[in-house]
């Protein structure tokens, strides 16, 4: 298109990526260079089925992608599904266990000693294991084997990519336990589990044959970038940048605000950021079923599939008036650390003065003491910043055993390892399976776990992945990495 504004394109999930291609080619078509062109996204793993589908038009782009991307958790376990639903007679042993736990069923252990030695197995092979396991570890394994049996049956009777994923993400459960692994995580930093399964869900639309979709994804994404084709980017990889036209792509609720995220506004922030790196045009395409609500404060509801022109957003204009902040005088954790508090003044590097407006999780916003327009720059916990004169660093809003302006405690930050008391012979188990954990690594036990965070778990006895992440010491790292492990040795002791 050609002309000042912004066009706001609403369309189905399945039809987000080829309308960010056909933008693309209009816009080359019309003489525009590919480094004249971008498409922003918020998180990586967005940007997957605008690539593939650019890669399928022969567009060049720069690819931020490559195969890697399968092997995160949730890709790599729905592929692994797939291919054990399209042929259930040889079973890999790489994605048998890469799906036995997920969603978590707590049989891994169980089973594992009972399965036939080699690479694959039939199912049939595996029913026979079902004889060998006690009441509930049967129940759940034949669950399995049932999930795996529905999802060949789907595809028996012609079901396509998309609905393939469908079975495995909500039917089975993988969408579940990746919200359970979501959740462990306090910051959008990166790609969610959820997002990858959004883009794995987009990319079906692109290639409908389930047997095909594995083989035909990996060929796409072995296909280098070009430096001078059109960009393909995060919008945090972009701050000063511009280009004539740009494709802000997948403007959905999950995004934009991000479903990790804690602050709305610095989330509005990142949209805004996003739509004022055009110099001409901008186009935001959504999935008609669940935009953005930043879409909305932009432009007037749309018919399905329909494109609405608006003005360009002035990117000095403010989405709501702001009062003017009082001075707040500053004050100080126990260890030293500048309290964050609305209102505090604070030098930054360079001699960039202004008071913090507003906190979050683990930063901070501060705005700049500038006339007019008073930006803000946002400013993480653990920052060095200059108060009165001294360089602090900058802490969180409360600390350990801390005490407000009015004398009272503030609440710990950290998460408390009291609870039920722990239970002696699960405790005991857990630490056998640290040992033989950090033996099989080389590394000294308490980097797999403190004793003390094993007694929270053998206290509380977390039965899912939700309330496993919710004890001290499981990260979302941990939890990916053990948490089957983790369920599976609380279930045993359960049973």
């Amino acid at each position: 298109m050609s002309g000042d504004g912004l066009a706001v394109h609403r369309v189905t999930s399945g039809s987000m990526a080829h309308r960010a291609a056909a933008i693309i080619a209009e816009e080359l078509a019309a003489g525009a260079a590919p480094a004249e062109l971008a498409v922003l996204a918020r998180v990586n793993s967005a940007l997957l089925p605008v690539q593939v589908a650019l890669t399928e038009a022969g567009i060049a782009h720069t690819a931020p992608l490559d195969t890697s991307a399968l092997q995160r958790t949730g890709v790599r376990t729905a592929l692994a599904y797939l291919r054990l639903g399209l042929d259930t007679d040889r079973l890999r042993r790489d994605d048998v266990f890469d799906t036995l736990n997920r969603p978590a069923r707590k049989v891994k252990s169980a089973v594992t000693p009972h399965l036939p030695r080699g690479s694959s197995w039939s199912i049939r092979a595996l029913e026979q294991v079902c004889d060998q396991l006690d009441g509930t570890h049967r129940e759940r394994f034949t669950g399995y084997l049932d999930d795996l049996r529905h999802l060949e049956a789907a595809i028996t009777d012609g079901a396509d990519t998309a609905r393939c994923l469908w079975v495995v993400r909500n039917r089975i459960g993988l969408g579940e336990a990746m919200d359970a692994l979501d959740a462990s995580r306090s910051r959008p930093e990166g790609s969610s589990h959820g997002d990858d399964l959004d883009a794995l869900e987009q990319l079906a639309n692109l290639q409908p044959d389930p047997a095909a979709f594995a083989g035909w994804l990996v060929e796409r994404l072995r296909v280098p970038g070009e430096p001078t084709g059109v960009t393909l980017s995060t919008v945090h990889r972009v701050k000063g940048m511009e280009w004539p036209t740009v494709v802000v792509f997948a403007a959905n609720q999950g995004l934009f605000p991000h479903r990790l995220a804690d602050d709305q506004e610095e989330e509005r922030r990142v949209f805004h950021v996003a739509i004022t790196r055009c110099q001409r045009s901008v186009h935001v395409i959504s999935d008609q079923a669940r935009t953005s609500p930043f879409v909305d404060e932009l432009a007037p509801a749309t018919t399905a599939g329909a494109s609405d022109r608006v003005s360009r957003p002035d990117p000095r204009a403010r989405t709501e008036p702001e009062d003017e902040l009082t001075a707040v005088a500053p004050t100080f954790l126990p260890d030293g650390r500048l309290r964050a508090a609305v209102g505090v003044p604070v030098t930054l590097p360079g001699g960039i003065a202004g008071h913090i407006c507003r906190l979050g999780r683990h930063h901070v916003v501060v705005e700049l003491d500038e006339e007019g327009e008073r930006p803000a720059v946002r400013i993480p916990h653990g920052a060095q910043v200059q108060v009165a004169g001294s360089r602090k660093v900058l802490g969180p809003a409360a600390g350990p055993g801390t005490r407000g302006a009015d004398g009272r405690e503030t609440p710990r930050l950290d998460v408390g390892l009291d609870g039920p008391e722990p239970d002696d012979d699960l405790f005991e188990a857990l630490r056998a399976w640290r040992s033989k954990v950090a033996a099989r690594n080389g590394v000294p036990a308490y980097l797999v776990f403190h004793d003390r965070h094993l007694q929270v778990l053998a206290g509380r006895k977390p039965t899912t992945l939700t309330e496993l992440g919710a004890c001290p010491g499981i990260g979302p790292a941990k939890l990916e990495r053990y948490g089957d492990d983790l369920l599976d040795l609380v279930a045993d002791h359960l049973t």
